[in-house]
């Protein structure tokens, strides 16, 4: 008895490492666990408990895990049709993850059939938004017009709803992944956006023409102002000139022999004084050099032998140059 023992003792502890691995299991934080019982559910065991758990041997407790991150998954690049008719190739992404794993053992049971059920989901829901929308939401030179927000929010009301409801599975986002014009299309893009620049320019010149011709219209009518001002107060001024003028007009109508020797006087010395120009001139005959003759004869002939044959001229002379006098502006 005693030399079976450790063969016993042996065997009892090859048994119970068997019962526990077969009724004992591991749950990872990433995954939720359901145990069924003859195929029915039993416990579903969330990631908040993960960690070490006991069932009833195969085949009467079974283990489903499943993995609680996200996938992705695209559809196939296929050709769809718009609401105006024209031809698109696109393809389009989502991803998801288990929400509900009893609802998803129920309806699915594994990951690929679950994946393969959202991709025609999705190819149905895809096909049918495309008909509701233009060419000119997906391609467009007017970010204005583009509307990929729109029909990506389309994509994913569609069917996200019918993705947790039917097999528990949670849909995070759906989008465009690719989108491709065939060549018979393109040539009506390329032509539509080259009409839509157009139109653009022809706003844009118009718009800057009639702002050229407000700007000229205001610069023309401050410009009308500024010379009306202008006019009205030189109009002024000469008035003024004329009337200060006037005084001394009056003055010089009662000795007009002397207003004009004394203007004649005065052009003289302007001109001596410039000191700028040499002339070579007849001051016999041209004004006012008649002064300088006339001075250069007096002074070669004595005052007392000298007759005032020219009226009282050389006295006149020392007169003015002697008596200052205001000159006239």
């Amino acid at each position: 008895m005693n030399k079976n023992a450790p063969a016993l003792l042996v065997a009892g502890l090859v048994i119970v490492v068997i019962l526990m691995m077969m009724c004992a299991f591991q749950v990872r934080f990433t995954e939720t666990a359901v145990v069924t019982r003859f195929d029915q559910i039993k416990e579903v065991i969330e990631p908040n408990k993960a960690g070490l758990h006991f069932k009833l041997p195969w085949p009467i407790d079974q283990v489903h895990r499943y993995d609680n991150r996200l996938r992705a998954f695209e559809t196939e690049f296929r050709q769809l049709g718009t609401e105006d008719q024209k031809t698109v190739v696109m393809t389009a992404y989502a991803t998801w993850r288990i929400a509900d794993a009893k609802q998803f053992l129920k309806a699915v049971r594994k990951e690929e059939t679950a994946q393969d059920k959202l991709r025609d989901l999705l190819e149905n829901r895809v096909s049918i938004v495309l008909r509701t929308h233009p060419l000119e939401h997906l391609v467009n030179v007017d970010e204005q017009k583009i509307k990929y927000t729109q029909i990506e929010q389309e994509f994913m009301q569609g069917i996200q709803e019918a993705a947790r409801s039917n097999y528990g599975i949670e849909l995070v986002s759906v989008g465009i992944k690719r989108l491709g014009i065939p060549e018979s299309v393109t040539k009506e893009v390329f032509e539509r956006m080259k009409q839509d620049r157009t139109k653009t320019i022809k706003e844009l010149a118009a718009a800057g023409e009639a702002e050229a011709k407000q700007i000229r219209s205001t610069a023309e009518e401050k410009a009308g102002k500024i010379l009306a001002r202008t006019e009205a107060y030189a109009k002024m001024l000469e008035g003024q000139g004329d009337a200060e003028a006037a005084k001394y007009y009056s003055e010089f109508s009662k000795n007009p022999a002397l207003a004009n020797l004394l203007k004649m006087r005065e052009s003289l010395l302007k001109i001596l004084n410039s000191g700028q120009t040499t002339m070579v001139l007849d001051s016999k005959q041209i004004a006012p050099f008649t002064l300088l003759h006339q001075a250069l004869k007096s002074s070669a002939t004595p005052p007392a032998a000298t007759p005032n044959n020219n009226g009282g001229l050389n006295d006149k002379i020392g007169a003015a140059n002697d008596t200052p006098r205001k000159q006239p502006e």
